[in-house]
């Protein structure tokens, strides 16, 4: 079965084109990512911002066009934690169904969870025979999956609304941060994270193994690796310590955004928010007395070309 999902999220837009077979994700046609900070100054005002609408029409345009041609059988547009949050949300949403056809849906944080957690478990070469944890550093919120890294099964979810771009925006008014400034957020992460992961542990235990999905996982790793252009063969499965986090955390926080913007692996649009996804990433892993955890370039997107696969209603 062909899927088209598009995951519209507060920093990023992407694309999966796809074809299902028996539950699985046989081959990938297309898997676009552009940042169009769709949730910038959501945090602050509540509303979505003309400039980030216009950026994110503008991509969806792109997106539909090569839907089109790909001729689905189903597709899905969901939105997480930005249109969750937006009074104007499903005004938006309602837009873009009107002028480019897609069915939409504003996904909770438990399911959002659910789905990286599948997304990731789809993309292990090997089943995980410890209980594993997946963590979805996002733009506007942070979920904590744990469950069975062999059967996909999932024993408990936490969705925190800590994300790389509703930290920034609420802490770092400087360009870098200042000593106070960091020193809020690194409490205010560390606190969210800890009673987060106490919940998890209690319903579902302590995990023995770390995943970590989307942008800023993906980007750390790109920057440890040095990469001018991405290479996902080289990324997905790399194992990255907590001390390297940490190491890449020391160093973002002695530059401005566009400083960050020279390095290698760090993409356009994740410059500003970068710093702020390091900290996140390496308070995860301490939150869960993990030294490392291995990155997936597989998460929410490929879970929920599965889920809309098994979906006739989208049909």
């Amino acid at each position: 079965m062909k899927v088209a999902v598009v995951d519209l999220g507060t920093n990023t837009c992407r694309l999966l084109l796809a074809d299902v077979v028996d539950g699985r994700l046989t081959s990938v046609t297309a898997r676009e990512t552009q940042v169009v900070r769709l949730g910038q100054g959501v945090d602050g005002r509540g509303r979505l911002a003309p400039a980030a609408v216009d950026r994110t029409l503008a991509c969806l345009a792109r997106y539909t066009a090569a839907t089109a041609a790909y001729r689905p059988q189903r597709s899905l547009l969901f939105a997480t934690s930005a249109l969750r949050d937006a009074s104007d949300g499903e005004e938006f949403l309602r837009r873009v169904e009107a002028r480019y056809g897609w069915p939409w849906e504003i996904i909770e944080g438990d399911l959002e969870g659910r789905l990286a957690f599948r997304g990731a478990v789809a993309g292990l070469a090997r089943p995980v025979q410890e209980r594993l944890l997946v963590v979805d550093i996002g733009g506007g919120s942070t979920e904590l999956i744990v469950g069975s890294g062999v059967t996909g099964q999932v024993a408990a979810v936490r969705s925190v609304d800590i994300g790389a771009v509703r930290l920034t925006e609420r802490c770092f008014a400087d360009d870098p941060p200042t000593d106070v400034q960091w020193a809020a957020a690194s409490t205010l992460v560390a606190n969210a994270l800890a009673a987060a992961s106490a919940e998890v542990a209690a319903a579902a235990g302590r995990p023995g193994v770390g995943l970590g999905v989307a942008g800023t996982f993906t980007t750390l790793v790109a920057y440890v690796l040095e990469l001018r252009e991405w290479r996902r063969e080289l990324v997905d499965g790399y194992e990255l310590s907590r001390e390297t986090i940490l190491g890449a955390v020391a160093r973002f926080r002695c530059l401005t955004s566009a400083q960050r913007a020279e390095l290698p692996g760090i993409r356009r649009g994740r410059e500003d928010v970068i710093l702020a996804g390091a900290l996140i990433a390496a308070e995860s892993c301490g939150a869960f007395g993990l030294d490392a955890l291995r990155v997936s370039t597989s998460g929410i997107l490929e879970g929920a070309g599965l889920w809309v696969a098994g979906r006739p209603d989208l049909g």
